[in-house]
């Protein structure tokens, strides 16, 4: 059994791009309903209903390659459709008729949103460290976490382990304070670069290293500014 998963929604005189791929390699199509078209693919009930696909969304050996796929999906949509409003990663209905039915009833939402999303486009900014090296710079510089470190080589086996949890604990705080650097200067740079900044939810220990995500609308023509932007945080 399969579903159907949506990428993005153009108006209804876009065309598909020849032979893009989707999810699963599936052949990306478009579902037409008036003045508007979604992007879609075939994708297995197995993997993409609810129940499985939640528990996916925390299994980034499963999730990493099938985002990626969505987004080089919207990235190839995106350069012949203007505008385009992308979906969502996990945007799934059970057939294209529950498909036309959302196009139907978000008709008079995505006509505003189109007019916004005119000659724009939509970038996602990704912040992430190095657990080991940032640990190991915590280490050498936090006089706190020395001195929890040697109380617990010298404590009995009892009162180690409950420094143990502090050592632990404090680890955990100075990373989130050394971690809201790089954030809030993201922030700033890339809400001076684009035209709208969105951070998104993240799961706790489920990102890989990631600290932030952003979406960043920018102009299409402002790619070499976001670029240049990117380029200083490598």
């Amino acid at each position: 059994m399969s579903l159907v998963y949506v990428y993005a929604i153009a108006r209804g005189d876009a065309a598909t791009p020849a032979g893009l791929r989707g999810l699963d390699d599936g052949d990306v199509r478009m579902i037409r309903e008036g003045d508007l078209a979604a992007f879609v693919s075939e994708v297995p009930e197995s993997e993409f209903a609810e129940e499985p696909l939640n528990a996916h969304l925390a299994d980034l050996p499963w999730l990493t390659p099938r985002a990626v796929r969505h987004q080089d999906v919207n990235g190839a949509l995106a350069a012949v459709c203007d505008p385009l409003v992308p979906l969502a990663f996990g945007t799934v209905f059970r057939d294209g008729a529950g498909v036309t039915r959302m196009l139907l009833e978000r008709a008079t939402d995505l006509g505003r949103r189109f007019d916004a999303l005119r000659g724009k486009a939509e970038w996602i900014a990704v912040v992430r460290r190095d657990r080991a090296e940032a640990l190991a710079a915590l280490e050498s510089e936090s006089a706190a976490l020395r001195a929890l470190r040697s109380q617990v080589e010298a404590a009995p086996p009892g009162r180690a382990y409950l420094v143990g949890r502090r050592l632990e604990a404090t680890k955990r705080q100075e990373l989130r304070a050394t971690d809201a650097t790089p954030i809030a200067a993201a922030v700033e740079a890339f809400d001076a670069a684009g035209t709208g900044l969105f951070r998104e939810t993240l799961v706790d220990d489920a990102t890989g290293g990631m600290l932030a995500r952003f979406s960043v609308l920018a102009r299409r023509d402002d790619g070499p500014t976001l670029e240049g932007v990117r380029a200083t945080f490598d």
